[in-house]
């Protein structure tokens, strides 16, 4: 059963769904504070079932308390962890937009490319919020195009930090297929259960990259297994074979951060924008948050608030991190061909 609007999850009030699915729901949700203060919050919240082990809950709600240390602008910040009798939830930022999944995938269906300037701000952003991450010792372990937000402010967020390792640690999870989608954005190094460091997001980084730029998904299998296997395989087409226009200094950038062995990528994430920053510098690249604002919004149109429209979402599948469509109601009809070929999970 869906969380019923009004119910309240400590000191947030539920207003409605914004994507439900089989284990996880995103709520729309007001905080009310002193003074008749409030403002409105993401909520995601685990509904627990008996097959939940309690360690697994235990690294749900240490991990979603360590992603509330991270304060930085262009990381989703996490306000609050709780649980409602067997529900685990927690409360973080609201972003007005889209993640960059809907973004690739709608460009993709129209068999269209991402501007350079858009794709060079978008992971400048997403660059300085890893690195200071990385610079607290945190690794986030599951970058991917579902855990990146574009405000249609023109400003990006990286959200969900943490969850994907407590999510690792629930064999009954992962046995269901809630990583599914997920590892095709893994490192080489973790598709064969190694250590991880921050350079393994500096890999998935660079997979979101060439996607950002090409419009084609990188890794591609029937199953988890053979995905793993392509990643690991290291073989990886350049990606000016998909993509004429693509400046032969940004694709070493893009190739350097996907080598297979982490001592040859970036060796951090400020190294990676300082690469980026030259390339555009060299081609004439525009860096520009209100330009990749404006752009969003032509791509998608003026979306209101959702606390301003009574549309009724529909169920969905939704990941453990509450990635599914994201914050807006998918709106266009799924094409399987495309979605198998390019980018939708």
């Amino acid at each position: 059963m869906p969380l019923p609007v009004g119910i309240q999850l400590g000191r947030y009030t539920v207003l409605k769904p914004l994507v439900t699915g089989g284990m996880a729901e995103v709520l729309l949700a007001r905080a009310q504070g002193m003074g008749g203060f409030q403002h409105h919050v993401v909520i995601k919240a685990i509904r627990s079932n008996k097959s939940m082990e309690p360690s697994f809950i235990k690294s749900f709600v240490d991990e979603a308390r360590l992603a509330a240390s991270l304060h930085h602008h262009h990381i989703v910040q996490v306000h609050d962890v709780g649980h409602q009798g067997d529900d685990y939830f927690f409360a973080m930022e609201y972003v007005h937009g889209e993640n960059l999944r809907r973004l690739l995938t709608k460009v993709a269906r129209a068999h269209e490319v991402v501007p350079l300037d858009q794709v060079i701000t978008i992971i400048l952003a997403v660059s300085a919020g890893l690195h200071y991450a990385h610079q607290q010792n945190i690794v986030h372990r599951d970058v991917t195009p579902a855990n990146i937000l574009i405000g249609y402010d023109g400003n990006v967020k990286v959200t969900d930090f943490g969850i994907a390792k407590a999510l690792l640690k629930s064999s009954e999870l992962t046995k269901s297929g809630t990583m599914r989608g997920k590892v095709a954005y893994m490192a080489p190094e973790q598709c064969l259960g190694r250590p991880i460091d921050r350079r393994s997001d500096i890999f998935s980084l660079g997979i979101v990259l060439y996607e950002l730029c090409t419009s084609r998904r990188l890794f591609k299998g029937d199953t988890d297994f053979l995905v793993m296997t392509s990643i690991v395989n290291g073989k990886i087409p350049k990606p000016t074979l998909h993509r004429k226009d693509l400046p032969i200094d940004l694709e070493d950038v893009i190739l350097k951060a996907l080598a297979p062995s982490p001592q040859l990528r970036f060796d951090t994430a400020e190294d990676l924008a300082i690469a980026l920053e030259k390339v555009a510098a060299n081609n004439g690249i525009r860096v520009s948050p209100n330009a990749l604002g404006e752009y969003l919004r032509k791509l998608f149109g003026e979306r209101l608030e959702p606390w301003l429209v009574d549309a009724k979402l529909e169920s969905v599948d939704v990941d453990f991190d509450g990635g599914g469509t994201g914050l807006a109601l998918a709106d266009e009809p799924s094409d399987p061909d495309i979605d198998r070929e390019l980018l939708e999970s």
